[in-house]
């Protein structure tokens, strides 16, 4: 271990998947934050994220952690340059002011987009590695959603990513990236990541890692196994609601520089597995369009039914402000449903002036997802309840038989605590319509019977109908009959 002397690593990161479809910017005040020693408390803003994971595990080894800055926000448009330079300077300081590194330990996610610097994962490397010099190891735990460029492979040694979709190992991918940092400082060893870019746009709702063929390729994967030339594998799915030149699926395979020929040779097998099952990476979930979605739900015998509204889904950066699933509950004379969440303030403000038990005409989100404003859904209400959930405000309506939450701004609806908080059972529902994609765990289990409604919004999921213009081509499903083989 370097003689005596204990290891110093610094860790940190930023995380935020971009959206470059909406029509949201992401701001300064919209991240959360935490830096210099308050990380090392494992705050809110880091709890649950890799970066726990990595602080976990160096302090079990007695690492002397120097720890600089990790901010996170919930995906969605893209950042504002002047936040960006914020962060960006508030990090690099610490790095800066750091003696004696031995490696960088960062959590980052691999799909951040920043105005007028594009590739800001790879620019924050790129920063990092003009600081540290050429030889300090520096390790990324990414999200398995990352969008792998030219500029992060050029500026890390090393990248480890999720295997779960839904993702619930966050926390192990962390612990596994300060593991790949102290087995290469402890043994001395020069590190080398070989990376294949396939030609592929894919969705979460196409490639949860329970099912073939996500599941049977995430299984070929591995993580410093004894005395084997690879040290890690992952691949990376990238962001499909991004339009942007480097969109692509990744094959990564870390290696020593004595076993690079072994890492290329690998890191091509994993990209052809992935490439030969292009046609298979369909929904995982049952897909239709909203009305039949309901009326699969009508039928039902259990309950209650839950359906994700996946054209405005908040997890991928979607504005969570349409209306347009509401609208054909209403249309439709749904009973006994609950629509969570409709994203407006002015409209929660109005409930709040009225006040409980109140009747309210509203114009509520919007309709048309092509524009920013305009177009909302006219409707008359009662506000049933004025709450928090989540600790954002919120107000119950009633609409006909249809509980609807509004708020005050953007969450995930991942967790049926966002109902609990504001006294809601969803047991008590016949249908429940969230905004999301793939149903978190939490969300499964409540419901026999699951459906993706494809909706129209930010995230819309009929990939081949979104209007790229500078994602390259040739690409997968865009483009259907071409040819595409790994380069030797």
């Amino acid at each position: 271990m370097k003689g005596e002397r204990v290891l110093r690593i610094a860790v940190g990161g930023m995380q935020h998947e971009t959206n470059t479809f909406t029509y949201l910017k992401t701001s300064l005040e919209d991240f959360s934050i935490a830096e210099g020693d308050s990380l090392l408390a494992i705050p809110e803003a880091v709890e649950g994220t890799s970066l726990q994971g990595i602080i976990e595990t160096l302090k079990e080894n007695k690492v002397e952690i120097i720890p600089t800055l990790f901010a996170y926000t919930l995906p969605s448009g893209t950042i504002e340059k002047a936040a960006y330079d914020n962060l960006k300077e508030r990090f690099l300081t610490r790095i800066q002011d750091a003696d004696q590194l031995d490696a960088v330990v960062l959590a980052m996610h691999g799909s951040m987009f920043v105005e007028d610097v594009g590739d800001a994962d790879g620019d924050l490397l790129e920063s990092v590695r003009s600081i540290v010099g050429p030889r300090i190891p520096i390790i990324c735990a990414l999200d398995l959603h990352a969008t792998i460029t030219n500029k992060m492979v050029k500026n890390a040694n090393a990248f480890v990513g999720y295997r779960t979709a839904p993702h619930i190992d966050k926390e192990a991918t962390g612990h596994k990236a300060a593991e790949l940092a102290l087995e290469v400082l402890r043994n001395s060893l020069e590190i080398t990541t070989s990376w294949v870019s396939i030609p592929m746009l894919v969705s979460g709702e196409q490639s949860e890692t329970k099912v073939a063929p996500t599941s049977k390729i995430i299984a070929e994967l591995v993580h410093m196994p004894d005395g084997e030339d690879i040290m890690s594998s992952s691949i990376f799915l990238g962001f499909p609601w991004a339009d942007v030149p480097f969109n692509c699926v990744s094959a990564i395979v870390v290696t020593t520089q004595g076993a690079k020929s072994a890492g290329e040779a690998e890191a091509r097998r994993l990209a052809e597995l992935i490439w030969e099952n292009r046609h298979e990476f369909v929904f995982t979930t049952e897909a239709y369009p909203m009305e039949e979605c309901l009326k699969i739900a009508l039928e039902e015998k259990s309950a209650p039914i839950i359906i994700a509204d996946s054209g405005d889904n908040p997890t991928a950066g979607a504005s969570e402000d349409l209306a347009i699933a509401l609208d054909i509950l209403i249309k439709q004379r749904v009973k006994n449903a609950l629509m969570a969440v409709i994203v407006d303030e002015a409209a929660y403000d109005k409930c709040v002036a009225a006040g409980v038990n109140s009747h309210v005409d509203l114009d509520l989100g919007r309709l048309d997802p092509t524009k920013e404003q305009g177009s909302p859904l006219s409707i008359r209400a009662q506000v049933k309840k004025i709450g928090l959930s989540k600790g954002i405000p919120s107000v119950i309506l009633r609409v006909d038989d249809i509980d609807v939450i509004v708020t005050t701004k953007r969450t995930a609806v991942y967790d049926p605590e966002l109902l609990a908080d504001l006294g809601l059972d969803p047991r008590e529902y016949e249908i429940i319509v969230v905004k999301s994609g793939y149903l978190s765990p939490e969300f499964q289990a409540l419901t026999k019977r699951a459906l993706l409604a494809l909706t129209p919004g930010d995230t819309n999921l009929l990939l081949e109908t979104i209007p790229y213009q500078v994602t390259k081509r040739p690409i997968y499903p865009l483009d259907k009959e071409f040819h595409w083989r790994p380069k030797a």
